[in-house]
């Protein structure tokens, strides 16, 4: 495949490259849907793909295929070149790359148990036990249960024309759950979901009956959960939703190509404070095993780990070698592809609140009128205006430093860095169990995000009844 994928980029040299990339990506995958008892979907997939971009006096072309051979990658040659020459003319900010060292390596995947060596029909029977448990907490109340699965391998082969040349293999495995109760008119859900660049075990390692139990108690708990207050509240929140804010309000503003057209509140903020002091943040694809772990990004650049914010102080941000050449700032390996036929986008890894010194309790204690939040579900950001609007699973009031009333559909927003400036307390439990997949650019790209407990002096809530009781 190096001879193959040299021989291409020469060609894309002497048709007037100054700079070109090939990716070469192939592999295999399984989906299982079961929903109320009946596998609802059930597929597998292969397939080999690959991508090439130049970059031709300042423009950029790129040209994808199905279709990996000699005869059909030197066609990509004339289509990516002929694209970027079309493109010149209406260039107002040319591209360009940072300078990087080549690195030639080879990348073996980690993981314990092969998906692929599990039979098919012992993964089918997995997946239909978690969703039966679950449905079996309360036949009545219970109305829809869905669990999912997937594995996938992959092998990829990365070169460019200053000499780099990487193969990389990667196994992942997620599964998740979701449980949706109903009583009367009221209808409420929960999910749970685990996900990793690992190996069959990390479905092996899931204890299905707890996993299965308290998911459907949750969705059965929220039923006779009371609505939300609406107001501002001092407020603790839970590693998911402490990942929800970190990825969705922060990490978005710290992508190099949203701060350089301008979509970024923190654009101009570099050693200033954007946190409170006791606020470190990091993406760190490095990271074992989490679902945004990779060891070089999809430019061929190593991954290290990012300091976004140190103590409140704004450090820098993620780049792709194009930005870091805007910036001037050396590349770290934050640019990713969702497959050989997308081009690479600056993206999140696995990002999160490094830990601090607060029990739990510790937290609640001081607290004499408040709000706890738990279970980020979704979120919303618009990084330009620095505003955020997140959901979070459940909710209770918090009265005299003790856990009170349970509270459900409940929804928080605040502007980005006022939030992350009123943080008063950070907890010392590091989790990770939002792994999924991030859009940006019509792709997708697995990540993971989350971090301790936080406390935070004022959130504003939405709900039904001004204040707590």
């Amino acid at each position: 495949m190096q001879e193959l994928i040299e021989h291409i980029l020469e060609k894309a040299r002497r048709a007037g490259a100054q700079f070109a990339d090939l990716r070469i990506g192939e592999g295999s995958g399984v989906s299982i849907t079961v929903q109320d008892g009946k596998a609802d979907r059930i597929s597998t997939g292969s397939g080999r793909a690959a991508g090439l971009r130049v970059l031709v006096d300042g423009a950029w072309g790129f040209a994808p295929t199905t279709t990996v051979n000699r005869r059909e990658l030197e066609r990509c040659v004339r289509e990516a070149v002929a694209m970027a020459r079309a493109a010149v003319p209406s260039v107002t900010e040319p591209g360009q790359v940072a300078e990087i060292e080549p690195v030639v390596d080879s990348v073996a995947a980690e993981f314990r148990i092969d998906p692929r060596d599990i039979a098919l029909a012992d993964r089918v029977a997995a997946i239909f036990a978690l969703e039966q448990r679950a449905r079996e907490e309360d036949l009545q109340r219970i109305t829809n249960t869905i669990a999912g699965y997937s594995d996938g391998w992959s092998r990829s082969w990365l070169g460019n024309t200053e000499g780099t040349f990487i193969e990389q293999e990667q196994v992942r495995c997620s599964a998740g759950l979701t449980v949706i109760a109903q009583e009367g008119e009221v209808r409420q859900w929960a999910s749970e979901s685990r996900a990793g660049s690992r190996g069959y075990e990390l479905f092996e390692e899931i204890e299905v009956e707890d996993f299965a139990a308290e998911t459907a108690q949750r969705a059965l708990s929220l039923l006779r959960a009371q609505p939300p207050p609406a107001g501002k509240f001092e407020a603790v929140v839970d590693p998911k939703i402490t990942g929800l804010l970190v990825h969705e309000a922060f990490g978005h503003n710290c992508e190099a190509d949203a701060v350089w057209s301008g979509q970024s509140v923190v654009s101009d903020k570099v050693g200033q404070a954007v946190a409170a002091d006791c606020v470190t943040i990091a993406d760190d694809p490095l990271r074992e095993n989490l679902n945004g772990s990779f060891r070089y990004d999809s430019e061929g650049t190593p991954a290290q780990r990012h300091v976004l914010v140190e103590n409140g102080i704004l450090r820098g941000f993620l780049h792709s070698l194009e930005t870091a050449a805007r910036f001037g700032e050396p590349p770290n390996g934050a640019a990713r592809a969702s497959g050989p036929q997308d081009p690479p986008l600056v993206r999140m890894s696995n990002t999160y609140v490094e830990p601090g010194d607060w029990t739990f309790e510790e937290m609640i204690e001081g607290v004499k009128r408040g709000i706890y939040l738990a279970g980020g579900k979704w979120g919303y950001v618009y990084t330009a205006r620095g505003q955020f609007t997140c959901n979070a699973e459940h909710a209770y009031a918090i009265r005299d430093g003790e856990l009170a009333e349970h509270y459900r559909n409940v929804s928080f927003s605040g502007l980005t860095l006022e939030t992350l400036q009123r943080v008063t307390a950070v907890g010392k439990n590091l989790e990770f169990e939002m792994g999924g997949t991030c859009g940006k650019g019509g792709q997708g790209v697995p990540v993971d995000t989350g971090g301790p407990h936080l406390r935070i002096a004022e959130l504003v809530v939405g709900g039904h009844e001004e204040g707590l009781a």
